[in-house]
């Protein structure tokens, strides 16, 4: 009997090449929930590269109404299925946290997660699906599907990245390896080994092709006026995204100004150069914003409040040194008032988006961060790390996670005084290998881009079959690889349910 997959597929496209794949190598009924624009949508019906079963089209229903919600149902749903929806609702962030252009009321916000409940109760009631695929969750109604797939037993296979660049996983949940205990093999790496293995996996070095991404003038004007000329579209101004949108509104955002300005305050006040002998610690900033924040730590969503309170902490003799974020270049740098704020702690220094993160790392005593690879790459420079989410590497012994803000100064001055295990450090690579496969996302994604330029626009595209399967043939050998990945992942599951 064929297993019933479901596939969630989203504007980036790359699991659209996966079913394909995955369908000519795998005996499998495939299903759809679609999040596209409506062009998009409609290429997916109509193609004949994969044959889907059934398609949803998520947007379609989520329409902005004046209907009431129903609270008697949203409720029953929280206690059924043990969801928490307003942690959902707040890890959305067009609802509350970073929409300039309109404000949800409770009710607009319930109603749609009471429509997206039903929606995707009814798809899985339907389809009763043995796995769904994914890529990691990043917006509150793939985050819900995600929670409500684990927690009715249907198995998930989410593609993303991990802490080291070039390495992919099909993940459960994101960053938590099924295998979760540490793999001691063969490979037995000395610290010089282990910093050469961080080298050559770097983060910083599989992200750098999309930080250092360089458009025309003309290509972004052209995208940007493509954009507000489909603004007005009834299919845009109905999804929650869009709300309150119009042409000034837009226009009044346009950053190309207040980037020049914030640009030019940071490369003045911001610390170039790391002071080698005073005793420092470590918070790097998140890009936002940043699923790190929204999704796996939403209780330290508030940056500012979380390095004061780190300031707070921190013993006498030791600055806290904050660096922001390169990414915050491509959407201009963050409001001033931000930056002003954490200049004003006395014990607290900006450090400049350019300065080297190794030297940051060679001369701190204690990186403290609510997650991502930079406390993973402290232990490779020997130094221990306490992080506010969980991640895949809070298991190294030099590593803390916080339970409780309140025992913030008792953990740091404790931590300063943890050395690295660098045979635990050791371990965790293996960990990471026997999990992982190499593979260049980011790249791949990009030349998705590259290809499609000219079909595909912020809110809207339009794009051929035959283009779609040049595209796939040209990068058939990572679609296989991609593919067989999964399928790899299928048969693990199938052993843990034999056994």
């Amino acid at each position: 009997m064929s297993d019933k997959i479901l596939f969630f597929l989203d504007k980036e496209w790359l699991h659209f090449g996966i079913a394909k794949f995955l369908q000519e190598q795998y005996d499998c009924e495939l299903f759809t929930v679609l999040d596209l624009d409506k062009p998009s949508s409609k290429f997916i019906n109509q193609q004949k590269l994969v044959h889907f079963t059934k398609i949803w089209d998520y947007r379609d229903f989520v329409l902005k109404s004046n209907e009431i919600p129903d609270i008697e149902y949203l409720k029953k749903f929280e206690e059924k299925h043990g969801i928490n929806l307003w942690e959902i609702a707040y890890s959305e962030r067009f609802f509350i946290h970073y929409n300039p252009y309109y404000k949800f009321t409770s009710d607009e916000i319930l109603l749609i997660l009471e429509k997206e409940c039903k929606l995707f109760e009814n798809i899985l009631s339907e389809v009763n699906p043995d796995y769904m695929i994914i890529k990691i969750t990043d917006s509150h109604q793939s985050h819900l599907l995600h929670q409500l797939c684990r927690i009715k037993g249907i198995k998930i296979l989410m593609l993303g990245w991990t802490r080291f660049g070039y390495r992919c996983a099909i993940y459960d949940e994101y960053d938590k390896f099924s295998n979760s205990t540490f793999i001691e093999s063969k490979k037995k790496r000395t610290v010089t080994e282990l910093q050469n293995y961080l080298k050559s996996f770097h983060s910083s070095k599989a992200y750098s092709p999309w930080i250092s991404i360089k458009h025309s003038v003309f290509f972004k004007t052209q995208k940007y006026i493509q954009s507000l000329v489909l603004i007005n579209s009834k299919d845009i101004k109905n999804f929650y995204p869009f709300y309150g949108r119009n042409i000034f509104k837009i226009m009044s955002q346009f950053i190309f100004f207040k980037k020049r300005y914030r640009k030019s305050f940071i490369d003045k006040h911001f610390l170039k150069k790391i002071e080698k002998d005073e005793p420092f610690i470590y918070y790097p900033l998140h890009a936002e914003p940043e699923r790190a924040l929204l999704l796996v730590a939403p209780y330290f969503i508030d940056q500012l409040e979380l390095i004061t309170n780190i300031a707070k902490s921190i013993p006498i003799g030791y600055k806290l040194y904050v660096k922001e974020h390169k990414v915050m270049g491509l959407f201009g740098w963050r409001n001033l008032a931000f930056y002003k704020k954490i200049l004003d702690l006395p014990n607290v220094k900006l450090i400049h988006p350019a300065t080297d993160v190794e030297e940051i790392l060679d001369n701190c005593s204690l990186v403290v961060g609510v997650g991502g690879a930079t406390g993973s790459e402290a232990a490779f420079h020997g130094k221990p790390s306490i992080v506010f989410s969980d991640v895949s590497y809070s298991s190294l012994p030099s590593v803390t996670k916080i339970e409780d803000i309140e025992e913030l100064p008792k953990i740091i001055r404790k931590n300063l005084d943890q050395k690295v295990d660098y045979s635990a450090l050791n371990d965790y690579v293996n960990l990471v290998e026997e999990n992982t496969f190499e593979l260049d996302l980011v790249r791949l994604t990009l030349e998705f881009e590259d290809f499609f330029s000219k079909e595909f626009t912020t809110v809207s595209s339009n794009i051929s079959e035959q283009k779609m399967k040049l595209f796939l043939e040209k990068h058939s050998k990572e679609f296989e690889l991609l593919s067989l990945e999964h399928i790899k992942k299928i048969k693990e599951y199938k052993k843990t349910v034999h056994h």
